[in-house]
């Protein structure tokens, strides 16, 4: 999905559809659950582009404690701009702003829209996920899941680092 700049004037709307197996998310954690939808606008001006657009779709994603899979409505809206590459580095002493943290650098004829949906999703993913807010996870002998079963382990076992304190009186 790579927009070539030198195709338009000034702006390029975008509806696109992203199937699923053109983003690789290299995570895990995160897994997209069919097609996603592209809605937004490339804007092009003199040293740089914009990209404006909305990302839908649904995605999946483990529980942090017991590994169940979660589904996750995606509906991220984002921003990102490209500055020519002789243009981004002219100020080197300049102390950057918020603002500045969206722009990227580029050589002006192209922009890979799969690499921005991509990092569009893993940053929108959160950084803990819980199945439920009272998840118990796994145990940690046998690994069930403690949501759905009471395993019959030995809860009590005393960490083997602590046991001689049990002796103290």
């Amino acid at each position: 999905m790579i927009i070539d700049l030198e195709s338009f004037e000034r702006e390029l709307p975008l509806h696109i559809v992203i199937n699923e197996d053109e983003i690789d998310l290299e995570n895990e954690n995160v897994k997209l659950l069919g097609d996603l939808r592209l809605d937004g606008s490339v804007l092009k001006g003199a040293a740089s582009t914009v990209v404006r657009g909305r990302l839908t779709g649904d995605s999946e994603i483990a529980c942090d404690r017991c590994l169940e899979q979660i589904t996750r409505d995606l509906d991220i809206e984002f921003e990102d701009e490209f500055i020519l590459k002789d243009v981004f580095f002219l100020d080197k002493e300049k102390e950057l702003a918020p603002d500045d943290l969206i722009a990227n650098e580029f050589d002006g004829r192209q922009i890979d829209l799969k690499e921005i949906v991509r990092e569009q999703i893993l940053l929108d993913a959160p950084q803990q996920v819980f199945c439920e807010e009272d998840c118990k996870g796994l145990c940690q002998k046998c690994g069930a899941n403690l949501n759905l079963i009471d395993c019959k382990c030995e809860k009590t076992e005393i960490d083997p680092r602590w046991a001689a304190l049990k002796n103290l009186n």
